[in-house]
């Protein structure tokens, strides 16, 4: 499908929603003082004390794409805020005394998603949840005043978001003449945040979150119908998603530690992950999307975290094998440290470069898998100069 003449709104939305899924690649390639109240989250939690030369490598790419503290998509010419905060993330998982100390460094990233909230999260008379979540998120993991981000209370207009009782009690949801795209990645990041804000809306969305969770331990990514009398991933025989998995346990891993019953739920999460890591340490997204480094980022990142060491070294070198190496010249001069989506990616960049319409693949690529990256074993090689 043509998306010369997609409506410039629409393509907002379709940026908004790329809350950790592969859903938004497909959709872009076929066509998105501290505050009394803070817990005192500690954003040094979702990284490690191990930094390794590919990691920092991969820290740098991305810190390099942005343009006045946020990514441009020059594809659609809007700014892509979602992918950004998930650059953060990166940013403070690499750099620990990033991650920790009271002065983030982050001054330029936080100027611009304060700016950029009305066009992120609530353009116009839509409202999109799962980019309120990780607002919140962010901004309670830097020091920011999530009562007072950019003049906007996010963590009541995520609460208003948040259903308060029947089946749908703690769900989050869009408000959007496109339909409700809140899915499993934006109930995790609602529930960092909102547990963070030490809000009353955080049990609930923690609750709901655990009924997407099967038997087996996966997350699905999409919710049932709001109508539906059953929520659950069980009742609905919902697709494993690894990404909606693997970032589940990478944002709330921490915050299990003082929850029981949330730690026996990532501990059955993170069982599943490692059952389901081919041997050559890569993973799926699903059954309908391919071998991807996305997905191997974010499940060797969860890996890590759990202490699933083996695992989580196995991912690392799989994603480091799709990582531009040093000093390849060319197109790909600049281009260091990023990680290609998969191999067909890679080929296609040392043919044509990293372009406007790939950058975004790329970006988000990087950005979910560089954490991986921290558990690179010693004397591991990397990758070759890509060819064509």
């Amino acid at each position: 499908m043509s998306t010369h003449h997609r409506p410039v709104h629409r393509i907002r939305r379709v940026l908004a929603v790329s809350v950790g899924g592969l859903a938004v690649l497909t959709s872009l390639a076929a066509c998105g003082d501290e505050d009394e109240s803070s817990s005192e989250p500690d954003p040094g939690a979702l990284t490690s004390s191990r930094v390794t030369e590919s990691a920092t490598a991969g820290a740098a790419w991305l810190d390099g794409q942005l343009t006045d503290g946020v990514l441009y998509n020059d594809q659609y010419q809007v700014n892509d805020y979602s992918t950004t905060v998930e650059l953060a993330y990166a940013l403070m998982a690499v750099d620990v005394e990033l991650a920790e100390s009271d002065n983030t460094g982050l001054d330029e990233i936080t100027a611009a998603l304060e700016a950029g909230i009305e066009e992120y999260a609530t353009p116009g008379k839509e409202i999109y949840a799962g980019s309120l979540a990780k607002l919140t998120s962010y901004a309670t993991d830097t020091g920011a005043d999530p009562r007072d981000f950019g003049g906007v209370d996010v963590v009541g207009a995520l609460e208003e978001q948040t259903a308060d009782d029947g089946t749908t009690a703690g769900r989050i949801g869009d408000v959007s003449e496109y339909g409700d795209y809140a899915n499993s990645f934006g109930q995790a990041w609602a529930v960092r945040g909102l547990t963070n804000a030490d809000s009353a809306e955080a049990a609930a969305a923690r609750d709901f979150l655990l009924l997407q969770q099967c038997e087996d331990g996966y997350l699905r990514q999409d919710f049932s119908a709001p109508g539906a009398k059953d929520q659950s991933c069980d009742a609905a025989g919902g697709e494993a998603s690894t990404d909606a998995t693997a970032l589940a346990v990478v944002l709330l891993h921490d915050v299990a530690e003082d929850d029981a019953e949330l730690a026996d739920a990532l501990d059955a999460a993170v069982a599943w992950l490692v059952s389901e890591q081919a041997e050559d340490g890569s993973y799926v997204g699903s059954s309908q999307l391919p071998t991807n480094s996305n997905s191997t980022g974010l499940a060797g990142w969860a890996l890590q975290l759990a202490g699933e060491d083996e695992a989580a070294s196995a991912a690392a070198e799989w994603v480091l094998a799709h990582q531009v190496p040093e000093d390849c010249g060319g197109l790909l001069a600049d281009a260091a440290g990023a990680i290609a989506y998969d191999d067909a990616a890679l080929s296609a960049a040392a043919a044509k470069g990293i372009t406007v319409k790939t950058a975004y693949q790329w970006r988000l690529a990087t950005a979910q898998a560089v954490p991986a990256l921290l558990a690179t074993p010693d004397g591991a090689e990397p990758a070759a100069c890509p060819t064509s």
